[in-house]
This record gives C-alpha cells, structure tokens and sequence, in this order.
C-alpha cells in the first residue's frame, strides 16, 4: 500500500494525507506531523525530525517530544494543550496559515467531564466480543490461505510422523545374521529339525566352525552363535525319556546360545525366536504328549491385549498425542512474533482488540488446523496399520484434541513471551526431548527414577497418555480414575497456559 502511495505521488501529481497510530509506518513520508492531545508537537521531514532530537527512530522523537512536553506544562502549572499556545498561530486567526497549528485555542482547556459507569457496563466492556475474535480468525484464515503449499504440509505431517513410527518402530527385525556350530554330523539329527523351525525371515543362518563363529561375533559380523553338541541327539532323547540323568547329559542336550546384547532388541527377539522354534521342534516330535517339555509356567490369554502385542502398539497412543501437542506448538510459537513484526499486532490493538480475544481468535483458528490433522491420524493408525481400539472413538478424538488445544496454549505463551523467531523456536524444540522421555511415551514411567518420577507426573501428557492407553486397550470411560484423571490434569494445564498466555499478552501491552 505505501508503494503503491509512494508511486502515485511521484507520477500523478498529487498529494497524500495519511493519519496513523503506528508511528513508524510513517517513515516514508515527505513530511511527517506529530500530534499529542490535539497538539501539533512537532512537523517536517522524518529525518529532520529525528536528527533534531538525536532519535534513531520516530517513536524515540515523538517520546521525547511528550516528555518535553509534559515538562514545560509541569512548570506552568497547566493543562498540556495550553503550553504551546504562547507560540503558536491558528488558521482562524489568518495571521499566518502557513505554520502548523499547535492548539485549538484558549477554550480548549476547559475542564474535561468525567464519566463514570456501572459493573454492568464495566463487565461488558470487559467481556470479549465475538465479533473482534471472527475478525481475527478471518485474519488467521486468509494468512493460511495465502501459503497453501505451507498449510498442506501441516496438514500431511502428522500423517508422516505416524506412519514411520508405526512401519520403523516396534516390529521384528529382518535379516539378522546368526552363526550356526552344528557339531552334530547326521542329517537327520535333532539339531537340523530344530533349526529347520527357526523364523528365516528374522534369522539368517551361516554355518560355521567353532572358531569362525566367535572370530565374527568379536568383529561384529554376527549378532548371536547358536551351538549343539555332537551328541546333541542322543542326549536330548536321553533327557525326555529317563527320569534321571547326569549333568553332562543335560549340558549336551541343550541349546546353547551365545548372544550380543548391545542392541537389546535384536538380542530379545533372538531369544523369542529360539524358544520358540524348539516349543514348535518339540510338538513335532512328541504331538500330543509335547506338554511334557514344557516349562512348568502357562501364560494363559491376556486379560487386555493379545500375545502378539508389540511395542508399536504401546507407544502409538502416546506418540499421536505427542506428535498432536508439538506440531500444536509449532503453529503458534511464531504467531505473535511473526505478527509484531510485520505490524499486525500493534494494529489490532490500535483497533481495540483486547489479549483475550487474540488468544481466543488464535485458540480457535489453529484448532481448524489440528481438528483436521487430527482426523487424518486416526484415520491411518485405525484403519491403514490396523492399531486396536476397544474403547469409545468419541473419547479418543476428545483427549486428543484436548491435547492439540494444550500445544496451542503453551506455543502461545512462546509466542507471547519472546520477540524473536530464533529463540521461540529454540523454546518450543527445547521442551521436546524431556518431555518425549519423562512423559512415559516411549518408555514406561514405571522405569522412572523417583526423583525424575514426581516431574514426569507433572507433565502434561504422562496421565493423558495413559489414559488414552486405557481407553484404546482396555476399553475404559470417564468412571475409571486412569481415565478421567488424564482429562482433568490436561483441562488443568489447557486453563493454566491460555492465563498465563494472556496475563503476558497483557503486560506486554
């Protein structure tokens, strides 16, 4: 717009007169007049006006202009509008019409009325007017408009992040390398049954001496060693069928096993896959009398869940609230800081806009946002990777949303409290890491040290998490304590976030 004003000034032969509260956006006229109370403070070039009074900014100029002013009506012992009169000339007087007018006259400074108002009238002028809000969401949603590629990645993103979670984190690994010392030399030997029923998929067999298996599980080459003994066969028989055997029987009719546990993971499904291919070995073997062989501890069917539950669907529930409350966060971590610095901020307050109902305005029109990330999570984690819900879908999608309104909240108190991009992000990616760790998303809070334990349950998303577990697996509602206690803790942080966000929004106003 002041291009374009610039512009016609230039070609068109014609003369502009603007008014302003922002101050600064005058900077580009040919002449700028500062007005206080009806005053003309001070008129001419912005530069002039700024070399007079040693100011780097007209802000600064019009500042020491007031407290000039101010002065000098302190020492006259009069209202501020009569200071300049002694000096100044008005058009209607025709004296001189050529020097700006500094007062409106003598009469001016008659005593100003005051006014007084009732609660009722206090209390709606307090109360925020949802008109202000729809125009600030108007504000919010035309901004998005203008950056569709922006807002479709926002869009996308927490359908990303999800499904690498759900495809990257938590299955079997594939392919790992295992050495195999069969010392057994019979083809039909016990010992290639039984690796015969090993998970190929999982397992890569490579048959090796003694020495070159352990020469490449020192070098890394291999993650375990499986071992038999050349009598493994006979000895096994030996252990099924007396009720008495020596230890060396024992010892050389078992498996032995030699494992790298540095990657904990690979060493425990390494384990599962063994115990289970000789659980499957011996009921080839034995057939209905396989119940012999086994350990004299039965899992029986689990009260919630299934056998086959793995860690993806442990850390799926909390991973979609945390994916939910940070990309919450960074939607509004910059909101303010971008708007203070193109100006928006300061012309929404100019036009009467309280705190309140930015934080609203902002609260709602980011909600539009995760309302539809939302939707889309579900929507893959539910149907696409097939994560099990027992509970009420209404109950989910609430919580969740509680969540993204909780990641809006403290992204505005970033907002609020910071002027500049660099540190706002720094703040929102700085709580990331603790959070994700001591939340008990990824990892238990049971395995929590008690120190770390008390701050992990003060977090916003531990007790969510888990009520969202509780739902989803164990099918519970609202009159479980697990379940309404993640609702109530994360109201109780969402009140606590938009407070502090407006009570920062309002002193720094």
């Amino acid at each position: 717009i002041w291009q374009h004003l610039v512009e016609i000034v230039k070609t068109g032969k014609v003369s502009v007169i603007i008014t302003t509260h922002y101050i600064e956006e005058a900077r580009q006229a040919n002449v700028v007049g500062l007005m206080r109370n009806g005053c003309l403070l001070a008129e001419g070039p912005p530069d002039a006006v700024m070399k007079q009074h040693s100011a780097t900014t007209l802000e600064r100029a019009f500042l020491q202009l007031c407290e000039t002013s101010d002065q000098i009506c302190s020492k006259q012992g009069s209202s501020p509008q009569s200071g300049p009169l002694e000096n100044s000339q008005s058009f209607e007087s025709g004296r001189d019409e050529s020097r700006p007018i500094l007062a409106v006259g003598p009469g001016a400074a008659e005593e100003i009325p005051k006014y007084s108002a009732d609660w009722k009238v206090r209390a709606r002028h307090m109360m925020p007017k949802w008109r202000n809000i729809a125009a600030l969401m108007i504000k919010t949603m035309v901004r998005m408009k203008r950056m569709p590629g922006s807002l479709c990645f926002q869009f996308l993103l927490p359908v990303i992040q999800v499904s690498l979670i759900c495809l990257c984190v938590g299955g079997d690994p594939k392919g790992i390398q295992v050495a195999v010392v069969n010392n057994e030399t019979s083809p039909s030997g016990f010992s290639h049954t039984l690796l015969s029923f090993l998970d190929n998929s999982s397992v890569y067999q490579v048959p090796l001496s003694h020495t070159e298996a352990f020469n490449g599980i020192y070098n890394g080459e291999y993650w375990g060693v499986i071992g038999f003994g050349k009598n493994f066969t006979s000895y096994l028989t030996k252990r099924m069928m007396q009720r008495q055997v020596s230890k060396e029987v024992v010892d050389g009719g078992s498996v032995h096993v030699w494992l790298d546990q540095t990657n904990q993971q690979i060493a425990i499904m390494l384990q599962k896959k063994v115990h289970e291919a000789f659980q499957a070995f011996v009921t080839h073997k034995l057939g209905s009398m396989s119940y012999l062989a086994d350990l004299p501890i039965k899992f029986e069917e689990p009260i919630y869940g299934s056998q086959n539950t793995d860690f993806t669907t442990f850390v799926t529930p909390g991973a979609v609230l945390s994916i939910t409350f940070y990309l919450a966060v960074g939607l509004t971590a910059l909101s303010f800081v971008l708007e203070r610095k193109e100006g928006l901020l300061d012309r929404c307050w100019v036009a009467g806009v309280s705190s309140m109902e930015t934080m609203l305005a902002h609260l709602f029109s980011q909600l539009f946002v995760i309302s539809f990330q939302i939707i889309l999570l579900l929507l893959f984690i539910l149907l696409v990777f097939k994560i099990p819900n027992e509970g009420s879908l209404v109950l989910v999608i609430i919580l969740i949303v509680l969540q993204g309104v909780t990641g809006i909240s403290f992204g505005l108190v970033i907002s609020a409290g910071i002027d500049d991009e660099q540190s706002a992000n720094q703040a929102a990616l700085g709580i990331f890491y603790p959070n994700l760790i001591l939340s008990g998303i990824i990892w238990p809070v049971e395995c929590i040290p008690y120190p770390l334990r008390y701050i992990s349950l003060a977090l916003p998303q531990t007790y969510a998490s888990e009520a969202l577990r509780c739902i989803m697996y164990r099918g519970w509602d609202l009159s479980q304590m697990m379940v309404w206690r993640g609702f109530a803790v994360t109201l109780g942080w969402n009140t606590f976030f938009l407070i502090l966000a407006t009570v920062i929004l309002k002193l720094r106003t």
